[in-house]
């Protein structure tokens, strides 16, 4: 039997955490979206984005934009509402299909969180991707007539150069790329959050067993750190492991709508990358690590106060 109650319960949670979760990462994200499009060094990318240049070619528009800390913070709102569009159904779906791979189907709780949310992350980040990809084209300033126009602005522009059936496959392409990419990343989070959600219960119940010790008073100050300290650990983990993919993700939406996509599958292109460009393509991964671990965590630090 599937909680309802605690599915819309977990829903309020990543929607609501995604509001000020997203604002404190914000200049983190744009920062690390310019280093997957250029192979910008740190302190190349903090210059670029402050001075309001468009790096190497695969992003800038025609538009004069001057130095500014202001330009941290572009593509702020299609952010938000993207995160709010991804967390929101991103936490209650998967509370409903790890409950039903749960209840249904006969899983233990952890392989549970791990299947059942690869399943309902595939089809949030899918439905999600249109904000993703003005978030994109916005933050990055890609020239484009499409940016700052809106979703039916940027819909618009495909159906204009690519036809009908060519835009949807245009769309599907980009949307099942990141499908792809939050299944990957969604299994990652809620299956080792619960991994970590239960070993703090259990060192919690053991430093009340037990006498005090070094390692207890430890495990006692990790387990204390509750929902944030799992939200934050775990959103690391799993932006480690889908990390390739998003650059794949994050490439395909800097490819302005007036253009054509290579012609190369998800899992081609992530090769593809990795091969052609080695350990390169990893030089956001530190800062993504910060801004999901930021957002996440803000997020997990609320989710106790946050009730349907």
């Amino acid at each position: 039997m599937i909680d309802y109650t605690k599915c819309l319960e977990a829903g309020c949670i990543g929607g609501v955490g995604a509001i000020p979760g997203t604002l404190a990462a914000q200049g983190f994200d744009v920062v690390k979206i310019r280093q997957q499009l250029t192979g910008d060094s740190l302190h190349r990318a903090i210059i670029g984005i402050y001075n309001g240049g468009g790096g190497n070619g695969r992003c800038g528009s025609s538009r004069a934009v001057h130095p500014s800390l202001f330009n941290f913070f572009a593509g702020s709102i299609p952010a938000v509402k993207q995160k709010m569009v991804t967390r929101t159904p991103m936490f209650l779906v998967s509370a409903a299909s790890v409950q039903m791979f749960e209840t249904r189907l006969g899983f233990d709780p952890t392989s549970a969180a791990f299947v059942g949310s690869a399943v309902s992350g595939y089809a949030t980040g899918f439905l999600a991707s249109p904000w993703e990809w003005q978030k994109v084209l916005v933050s990055q300033r890609v020239a484009s007539s499409a940016t700052g126009k809106g979703l039916v602005g940027l819909f618009h522009q495909v159906n204009v150069h690519h036809g009908l059936a060519g835009g949807l496959s245009c769309l599907c392409r980009r949307f099942h790329a990141a499908g792809i990419r939050n299944a990957i990343f969604d299994s990652t989070f809620f299956g080792t959050k619960h991994i970590i959600e239960e070993w703090a219960k259990s060192s919690h119940e053991m430093t009340h067993n037990h006498s005090g010790s070094g390692r207890n008073a430890v495990l006692c100050t990790l387990a204390s750190l509750g929902s944030g300290f799992a939200y934050g650990i775990a959103a690391i983990c799993a932006v480690t492991v889908d990390y390739a993919f998003d650059v794949s993700v994050k490439r395909t939406y800097a490819v302005s709508p007036e253009r054509k996509l290579p012609s190369l599958g998800v899992f081609r292109h992530v090769i593809h990358i990795t091969t052609k460009e080695g350990l390169k393509i990893f030089r956001g991964l530190p800062i993504k690590a910060v801004a999901f671990a930021i957002s996440y965590a803000i997020t997990g630090l609320l989710s106790p106060h946050v009730s349907y």
